[in-house]
């Protein structure tokens, strides 16, 4: 069954009209398609599979440690309810646990989660259908009765005489013939062969149907038919498949060599009869299993590409059935039980990026979601659009009709990554622009706040392969970043600081990576106006020379804008009694909230200060009324006044000279010495060249103030 799938970068992904011609393009911004392949209920005589190689070669085996590895990291993924990365994933896993000669019931509830979820299909779109048909018979269960549900004859419901679905899409074809053959129809059934002639009545000049993903589903769809693999439309299909090879190995779609369009043209080579690891299909002596292989992480998950680990829940299960060198359809339902697996393989073609998961154009879905609160932040092109907190739970998207070129609205029913932008656009008061595409049942973010195209989006700094109308977010998602990148791979700037509080000139550092935190080097830092440059382990050593709350954030070429993160400075005197916004009454703090300041009656001042300070100023109104040369630095305010507007400053001295300790030394000294002994004159002629000798030595540091207003008519009543 064809499951279309949408991705999150740029490419373009071609559609094509009903007469085959003019192929029109949709930027695959919003649309990455990949395909999944069922294939059919066709003798082996007619297939050739290749033979598994006693040495340990290709096709693997299921005892394998990459497959057993795969399956454990799948099962890990595994939630309370069944489901493993998502409704549209969890039927891709359950061909896949097939493919493997395991039964999919064994697996927890993950049956039943299929068999529960079935409200979550789209009625409108014919390849949810087929995808679910698809997994219903790798599971060994009937396809024309599952939870009371036939689903041949829904898939035959989008059969309108010519073709299956939206005459624009061809998957529902591809995935239409896998489906029913899955599911028993016999190839000699008429819609099967008017489709088949309709799939071979679309293919293009170049050999193809668009790209490696569909030309790959298309061959698996019409071997599926009864088309000999030897046929002129299946040697063309496979030599333009040839043309897109690269020199790792793997098949190029989107922009980029990638697992999931390597998988459907290893399952459509299979399915040919041909080997994957044959000199044939061998570029820069790499095959595409090669490539395949290299992309095993080490939890056992499969990667998107050597630099995007994306959705590999999803990407695992399209390899898993490639590498076993067994295509879509992965079983062949009979009625009289028996089911049959298709050693032939067909590929999983459908990357369901929108599929089960999302809305129609009306909204028409009854699966209904909680409420999502969670940070979005908006990284335009030159700048920050927006950055902060939003809380839906549903929204009306208003859009452009692709097809009818009228705006309409689409209510998507659900927390979406789309509903997130729409909100952070009317808390942020900016403008943005959705394209619709019926035909890819997908939205495309064209613009916002004036940029436009080049939009990726990232859910907690993954990027998903689905369209931003289709990822329903949930209580695990916790942040969402749009970011403008004129680029087809999607990378991301992360920062992290050392410290989060530091006092003047104080060293701290600032590491760069990217949307894992791999280092990322000579990225550029700006602190201020200041820049730094990251060195080869993404770090920067920066420090700042005045007090303040400093947002630092990362840029660098090919990647989107880093978050900010905020450094206080601070200051190395700062008053902390009187509080702001309080009332004082006899040195005692009320209770009371209050605009300004008052203090009624007497009240000691006091500061914190950094410990390179060794002299504070008290002054009231400029006026200097106290020198404090020993923490902690505190003054008492005792002035008669009515309601009398003043402003206390204090001003902050250092100096790491042990000379001027010293002079301190000898200053409190002879004013020991004037009290006991005669010669107080002079005495206090030394004191004050000391003290002139003190300041000169010392450096003014920070000054902190604070309007207060004082009532305070009896000063000389003290309360101690």
């Amino acid at each position: 069954m064809v499951v279309i799938k949408f991705v999150n970068f740029k490419s373009f992904c071609p559609i094509f009209s009903s007469n085959g011609d003019n192929m029109k393009k949709i930027p695959v911004s919003i649309i990455v398609l990949f395909v999944s392949i069922t294939l059919l209920n066709i003798q082996a005589s007619i297939i050739a599979p290749v033979s598994a190689d006693s040495s340990g070669g290709y096709p693997l085996q299921p005892t394998n440690d990459i497959i057993v590895n795969a399956l454990r990291y799948l099962q890990s993924q595994q939630a309370d309810d069944g489901s493993i990365g998502g409704f549209s994933t969890t039927a891709w896993i359950a061909m896949a646990i097939s493919a493997t000669g395991k039964d999919p019931h064994t697996w927890g509830d993950l049956v039943g989660y299929l068999r529960d979820n079935a409200d979550r299909i789209d009625d409108n779109m014919a390849t949810d259908w087929e995808r679910h048909a698809l997994a219903i018979v790798a599971c060994d269960e009937n396809p024309r009765d599952f939870s009371g549900i036939d689903y041949v004859a829904k898939v035959e419901s989008f059969y309108d005489g010519v073709q299956i679905g939206n005459p624009a899409n061809l998957y529902d074809d591809f995935f239409g013939i896998l489906a029913l053959v899955s599911c028993g129809v016999t190839q000699d059934s008429p819609i099967i062969q008017t489709v088949r002639t309709y799939i071979k009545e679309q293919q293009r000049q170049d050999c193809d149907w668009g790209d490696v993903d569909s030309t790959a589903a298309a061959v698996m769809a019409l071997i599926a038919a009864g088309e000999n693999s030897d046929s002129s439309s299946i040697a063309a299909a496979l030599s333009f498949l040839k043309t897109m090879q690269t020199g790792d190995g793997g098949f190029q779609s989107w922009g980029m060599t990638n697992a999931a369009s390597t998988a459907w043209a290893v399952d459509a080579i299979v399915i040919a009869g041909q080997d994957p690891t044959s000199i044939e299909w061998k570029q820069g002596g790499n095959s595409p299993v090669d490539f395949l292989l290299s992309l095993q992480q080490g939890n056992g998950a499969f990667a998107w590409s050597f630099n995007q680990n994306m959705n590999p829940e999803w990407m695992t299960s399209y390899v898993i059935p490639a590498l076993l060198g067994k295509p879509y359809p992965i079983k062949i339902y009979k009625t009289g039980g028996e089911n049959g697996t298709n050693n032939q393989g067909n590929e999983d073609g459908g990357a369901d990026g929108g599929g089960g998961d999302s809305n129609d154009g009306n909204g028409n879905r009854d699966v209904t979601a909680g409420e999502w609160t969670g940070n979005i932040r908006i990284e335009g092109k030159n700048n920050t659009i927006w950055d902060g907190d939003v809380c839906f739970s549903d929204s009306l998207i208003t859009a452009l009709n692709d097809s009818s070129g009228e705006m309409e609205d689409y209510y998507i029913p659900c927390p979406s990554v789309l509903g997130a932008l729409d909100e952070a656009s009317q808390l942020g008061v900016f403008s943005y622009h959705v394209i619709y595409y019926p035909s890819w049942h997908a939205f495309y973010v064209k613009t916002i706040a004036n940029d436009s195209d080049w939009w990726h989006y990232w859910v907690d700094y993954t990027l998903p392969m689905v369209d931003a109308g289709a990822f329903e977010l949930t209580e695990n998602n916790r942040a969402v970043l749009w970011g403008y990148l004129e680029d087809w791979t999607a990378r991301a700037l992360r920062i992290t600081v050392s410290e989060s509080t530091v006092n003047v000139s104080e060293e701290f550092t600032v590491s760069v990576g990217n949307e894992t935190m791999t280092p990322v080097a000579d990225a550029v830092v700006y602190v201020g106006s200041t820049e730094y440059v990251t060195d080869e382990n993404g770090n920067a050593t920066v420090h700042i020379d005045a007090a303040g709350d400093y947002p630092i954030y990362s840029e660098k070429a090919g990647y989107v804008r880093s978050d900010k993160a905020t450094v206080h400075v601070k200051k190395s005197v700062e008053i902390v009694k009187p509080e702001d916004h309080a009332i004082y009454l006899f040195n005692k703090k009320t209770r009371i909230q209050y605009p300004d300041i008052l203090i009624i009656g007497h009240i000691d001042i006091e500061v914190n200060a950094t410990d390179d300070v060794k002299k504070v100023e008290f002054y009231i109104n400029d006026n200097l009324e106290y020198v404090d040369t020993a923490p902690p630095f505190t003054w008492r305010l005792n002035d008669r006044a009515f309601f009398k507007k003043a402003t206390i400053k204090v001003k902050a001295y250092s100096d790491n000279n042990d000379s001027l300790l010293k002079i301190q030394r000898i200053i409190r000294y002879i004013d020991s010495l004037s009290k006991n002994y005669y010669g107080k004159q002079a005495s206090d002629m030394l004191r004050i060249y000391l003290q002139n000798l003190e300041t000169s030595v010392m450096h003014q540091g920070d000054i902190d103030e604070k309007e207060v207003v004082i009532f305070n008519l009896f000063p000389h009543i003290h309360v101690l």
